[in-house]
């Protein structure tokens, strides 16, 4: 089966059209639109987008003269987006969203959030609920990335409220019920958090969503973790599993890396040792550098007892900037050594935990 392009991808393809649009620079425009055109059959799914696609192609016939296509066009558009007011605020709008979207998935997550600011500016002038609770959304899961919780909170509790009012978004509704119960969990509010993601469960088995269900396995073993509840921890990442279209997606990486270290961290060295295999090969597989480097941290530290490996996986997570990720792995690390007698290495990685988190608040100076 054919590897889906990321839409996040196409998204910098529309954003370069758009400027060479805006530049009058014809040949260059056709040029770059004949490219998006072969990609979008092969984009992840996303309206957003296509909408965003079909709103600079109505520009860009306007460029080129048009005339007749282009009126056409705007009026499908209208069609599909009947209380748009203004072409150029949506277009300037999603410019900046999905600017955002394509700095989150480099995983610059400070960068997003600058970016997304930009589009509030023009996400105002556009009355439209949803588009507001889309935004909301994805600012919500920046926020969360760099561990601004309260701020993540807000614009969680703002998504779901809106898309609670709306029967046909109710898996984006799951999906903000789980970014709050991620917040509540990193603020240490265990019961909450556990009340989010059973919820997020009880509604996700109501319709039947057996990626949505998966998911909210995972953030329970999340929670489970964070509480050292490692049994219930790993049976709530066995049961995510069992759903091959959680299993399947990106997110089932992130469940075998999880479910890998708890069962190292349990003892369980052979199983451990069977589903780490599966990760790297799957990371490997899907070009998933950050899952490669965790992967090969935890084999590096429980199997090869390599510091070497350590480092050099821990330095790649540093040239991402994965800072929270590094505090809670070298946290792992140093009660792991602490744990085996070996006090002078569980201080070096103490200090390193300590160091990355020191580094999580600096990340925040970059927001303007």
């Amino acid at each position: 089966m054919k590897t889906k392009i990321a839409y996040e991808e196409v998204a910098k393809m529309l954003n370069q059209w758009y400027i060479l649009i805006k530049r009058h620079e014809i040949s260059q425009a056709i040029s770059i639109k004949y490219t998006i055109e072969h990609q979008l059959p092969n984009m992840e799914e996303n309206q957003d987008l296509l909408l965003y696609y079909n709103l600079l192609d109505y520009r860009h016939k306007l460029l080129t003269k048009e005339f007749a296509a282009s009126n056409k066009l705007f009026e499908d558009i209208q069609y599909q987006k009947a209380d748009m007011q203004s072409t150029d605020d949506m277009i300037d709008y999603y410019f900046f969203f999905f600017s955002g979207m394509y700095e989150f998935h480099k995983k610059d997550y400070a960068n997003a959030i600058n970016y997304y600011k930009l589009a509030e500016d023009k996400l105002r002038k556009i009355p439209d609920q949803i588009e507001n609770a889309e935004f909301h959304y994805k600012l919500a899961i920046a926020y969360y990335q760099i561990k601004q919780n309260f701020f993540s909170l807000n614009h969680a509790n703002t998504a779901l409220k809106t898309f609670k009012m709306h029967d046909e978004y109710v898996q984006k509704a799951i999906s903000s019920e789980m970014i709050i119960g991620a917040n509540k969990l990193d603020l240490l509010r265990f019961e909450e958090a556990e009340k989010h993601h059973k919820q997020a469960l009880k509604d996700a088995i109501i319709i039947e969503n057996n990626l949505l269900i998966g998911m909210a396995h995972h953030n329970l073993g999340l929670c489970y973790i964070n509480q050292d509840l490692l049994i219930h921890a790993q049976q709530h990442f066995k049961k995510a599993l069992n759903f091959k279209e959680h299993e399947d997606s990106v997110y089932g990486i992130h469940s075998i890396f999880e479910l890998t270290h708890v069962l190292y961290r349990l003892g369980f060295l052979e199983e451990a040792h069977k589903w780490y295999k599966k990760g790297f090969f799957r990371s490997k597989k899907a070009g998933e550098r950050e899952y490669l480097s965790k992967f090969t941290l935890i084999h590096a530290l429980y199997d090869e007892y390599d510091t070497f490996q350590i480092e050099q996986a821990l330095e790649y997570l540093k040239t991402v900037n994965l800072w929270t990720d590094i505090a809670e792995l070298t946290l792992d690390i140093a009660l792991y050594y602490k744990k085996n007698g070996d006090a002078d290495s569980a201080v070096g990685y103490f200090e390193k935990s300590h160091h990355a988190r020191d580094q999580i608040l600096k990340r925040m100076e970059v927001l303007k």
